[in-house]
């Protein structure tokens, strides 16, 4: 077992405590504040006139706009629809300014909010609501029919218009403007549950992962620190907000810091390039997906002198790809960050620029706050530099799931994560896989992104998923989808020579399939599922329109 603690510079831990909460001790920082809107009235407070949000129209909120807009907010849903402490309210919103000022009223009355995600289906979305026991839901008109079933059912409905309807400052809640704010205090406890967020799969195995006030806190606190953000500094939301990088890692980093968030309602690549050129934004955090989007356009933006940071978690980023972001951006230190919905985002933070340092393709060190060690299947802790499962404890570690027994936490609070990795004696954690994606090939196990990174680095590849898929001989065996750049096209004999000499023979993939676009899931992930199921000829139909062809 390794401990963040052990690692960073004193000036990062200087004002490391220890901390009791729900009956544990936890280490963190002083500098803890109760709740996000705790966060939000200190900025009103210190910075009233500072713009803390600019939303996808372009129009700008102030620190003290904010909270008077949070204020009006929670005391309507307190006096009109009884939302009070441990009240569950479910957010369908877009990125929007309404979802901002939603989460932080929920966050003043000590309720819990549900975000949902706006890229599910009609179905996935209900399943979800059924779960979730929402005393309210707050839904864009767009989701009005899905959700008005479950009006009078023990769960009560706002509807928010389109920002195309006349209102000011295209608010959705304008109609709030002349309420009065009520005499309440904040009711929002460190140790109560902020937010249940589902994780992606399956409607009927999604996870609903409890989020408490201490996890966001010490997550954010943490980001602050690593990744030297300020209140001089500004980032995009472009990605999702429901998600815990959306959320966490940048809005509710960024009020945290007395920075600026620019809202983007839905992800456009050239907006979002724009957006960094023109309003000289310094930071942004995305997926590896994200940034192989940001690449294709790098021509029409050759420059973006003010983008002094760039944060990638999610999934595997490949070493080629930090590399060619920092040909294109040389002034950029690139984090790389591994996390999850139940880390709160941070496990670990890459401690300097991913694209210079001898470690490249390791996902940095644990962060102050939490440990790492790394078991076999039976549960027993490896030495280093030994692949095993990752297992993770610490203050941004969520102590459980919404109403479901899972194994996937032990009783000592260790978060078994399913994925595949191993630490070097320097503390640096490599993620190999997942658990579930590993492949066995008649006795030999693949790692599918060691193939993933070696066909990434094949000049003119775009993007590759590697899954395991069923062989009559071997059992299992590696089968490649790759996409093209623009002005490249091969065949697969060409990609198995040259993977002979980066690859033992058995990981050599021996079918290839080359699309226009990777399946993905509705997190922007690769979706792996689907993939598989298409090979082994189980969903074709799903993969209409999209060229979906053999090599």
């Amino acid at each position: 077992m390794i401990s963040g603690n052990d690692f960073w510079s004193e000036t990062i831990k200087s004002d490391l405590v220890t901390r009791d909460f729900n009956g544990r001790e936890y280490s963190t920082f002083t500098d803890l504040q109760s709740n996000m809107y705790q966060v939000l009235k200190e900025n009103a407070i210190e910075v009233p006139n500072k713009i803390g949000i600019v939303d996808t129209n372009g129009y700008s909120y102030t620190y003290v706009e904010l909270l008077e807009m949070t204020d009006k907010l929670s005391s309507y849903l307190a006096d009109k629809y009884q939302i009070k402490k441990e009240k569950h309210i479910g957010l369908l919103l877009f990125n929007s300014v309404e979802f901002i000022v939603s989460f932080l009223a929920a966050q003043k009355l000590g309720a819990t909010i549900v975000p949902f995600p706006t890229k599910y289906k009609e179905p996935e979305i209900r399943s979800l609501i059924e779960k979730s026991n929402c005393d309210l839901i707050i839904a864009d008109e767009k989701y009005s029919s899905w959700v008005s079933k479950y009006e009078n059912q023990k769960c009560q409905l706002i509807i928010c218009e389109s920002k195309e309807k006349e209102s000011v400052n295209g608010y959705a809640f304008h109609y709030l403007n002349d309420y009065p704010i009520s005499d309440m205090e904040d009711n929002g406890a460190v140790e109560d549950v902020a937010i249940i967020m589902f994780t992606s799969g399956t409607t009927s195995f999604s996870k609903g992962v409890v989020i408490r006030n201490f996890n966001i806190q010490h997550a954010i606190s943490v980001y602050s620190r690593l990744l030297n953000v300020d209140e001089s500094d500004s980032t995009v939301l472009a990605i999702p907000i429901y998600n815990v990088t959306g959320l966490i890692a940048t809005l509710s980093l960024f009020l945290k810091c007395k920075g600026v968030v620019r809202v983007h309602k839905f992800f456009n690549v050239n907006q979002l390039l724009s957006d960094i050129y023109n309003s000289k934004v310094t930071f942004y955090h995305a997926s590896p997906t994200i940034f192989t989007l940001m690449l294709r356009e790098k021509g029409s933006f050759p420059e973006l002198p003010r983008l002094k940071t760039l944060a990638c978690g999610s999934s595997n980023m490949p070493s080629e790809m930090i590399k060619e972001l920092k040909e294109w951006l040389p002034q950029m230190s690139f984090r790389t960050i591994y996390g999850l919905s139940e880390t709160t985002s941070p496990a670990t933070i890459f401690p300097s620029d991913a694209s210079i340092s001898n470690y490249i393709g390791s996902s940095g060190q644990p962060i102050p706050g939490l440990s790492i060690k790394i078991v076999d299947d039976s549960g027993c802790e490896l030495e280093c530099e030994n692949t095993g499962e990752v297992w993770l404890k610490g203050t941004n570690v969520v102590e459980e799931y919404y109403q479901q027994h899972l194994d996937l936490i032990t009783k000592d609070k260790w978060l078994k994560t399913g994925d595949i990795g191993y630490l070097n004696k320097d503390g640096y954690l490599y993620i190999v896989d997942r658990k579930k994606d590993l492949i066995n090939r008649g006795g030999e196990k693949i790692f599918s992104i060691d193939i993933e990174n070696a066909i990434r680095e094949i000049q003119g590849i775009n993007e590759v998923v590697v899954v395991g898929v069923k062989d009559n001989i071997y059992g299992e065996v590696p089968a490649a989808v790759i996409s093209f750049k623009d002005g490249y096209k091969f065949d697969e004999m060409t990609i198995k020579s040259k993977l002979k000499t980066k690859l033992a023979g058995y990981e050599i993939p021996p079918h290839y399939f080359f699309v226009d676009e990777i399946p993905k899931t509705a997190n922007s992930k690769a979706d792996k599922k689907r993939i598989r199921s298409y090979i082994e000829g189980q969903k074709r139909s799903e993969f209409d329109g999209n060229k979906f062809y053999k090599g």
